[in-house]
């Protein structure tokens, strides 16, 4: 590749310049650390629901199989009145109007893209931190060699208690004390308090963060529930660029209800 752009004493400063930053691309990608995933974090994919389900896709556009519904799951998410995809309504109980925290996983699935959003990592020996930009929520993963604790040990969260552990170069995150009160995603999947979430995160490259989640909820869903793979791409110019602040508090009302809509629960 060098040998390439830099024959000839005639190459004009646009094709050096290019080339130049197709090595360091190359060099960058060559030198990053798998086990790194720190960074602001900005999801490419299309798919703003849990799973790979019908509606899940940008613009109403069908996704595949259904949620694998137990007897109990298909109740609640009959009574979830979401304001997207194909079971949109015009009055809508999504705790999200009610200024409710997202809670995980749905807090994975928001739509982490500039300029409203970005998912930052910030990782330690002991924790790994995740920031989200929307909502400015956080939780926390113990990376410190613990156990994750029995349900009957934890009290319901809305983020949940999660510790994390490497599977070669896979970090492998489990999470259980979950509030109930939240849904899986914008399309009204809800779970309950026995929820179990599993996140696998891989880094494919020095750009590119791959996440595929798996909901174990024996009262929701009758087997695993698989989620699609999300995909984020690394914001290497988030430190220096400006991002729009969404909080859900009296004194944003007006813009928060721009943004969500103003027919968002049913008194």
């Amino acid at each position: 590749m060098m040998r390439l752009c830099w024959s000839g004493q005639t190459v004009a400063a646009a094709t050096l310049l290019l080339c130049s930053s197709a090595i360091l691309a190359q060099q960058r990608s060559a030198t990053f650390d798998p086990r790194d995933l720190s960074g602001h974090w900005d999801r490419v994919t299309s798919i703003e629901s849990f799973g790979d389900v019908p509606g899940g896709a940008r613009g109403g556009v069908a996704g595949g199989q259904e949620a694998p519904f137990a007897v109990e799951g298909r109740i609640r998410f009959d009574a979830n009145l979401p304001g997207y995809g194909p079971r949109r309504q015009m009055q809508r109980n999504d705790p999200l109007g009610r200024c409710e925290p997202m809670g995980l996983p749905r807090l994975l699935n928001a739509e982490i893209r500039p300029p409203h959003s970005t998912l930052e990592i910030v990782q330690t020996p002991a924790r790994l931190l995740q920031f989200f930009e929307y909502r400015h929520d956080w939780r926390e993963v113990w990376m410190d060699g613990r156990t994750l604790p029995a349900l009957e040990d934890t009290y319901p969260k809305w983020n949940g208690y999660s510790v994390g552990r490497w599977e070669g170069d896979v970090l492998v995150v489990e999470s259980t004390g979950f509030d109930d009160r939240s849904w899986l995603d914008k399309l009204g999947y809800p779970h309950s308090e026995e929820l179990r979430l599993e996140e696998r995160y891989r880094r494919l490259d020095a750009d590119t963060l791959e996440l595929t989640m798996t909901v174990v909820d024996p009262v929701i869903y009758s087997e695993p529930f698989e989620s699609d793979r999300k995909m984020f791409q690394l914001n290497r110019g988030k430190a220096n660029s400006w991002d729009e602040q969404i909080y859900c508090v009296p004194a944003e009302e007006l813009s928060y209800q721009d943004l969500v809509g103003t027919e968002n629960t049913i008194e």
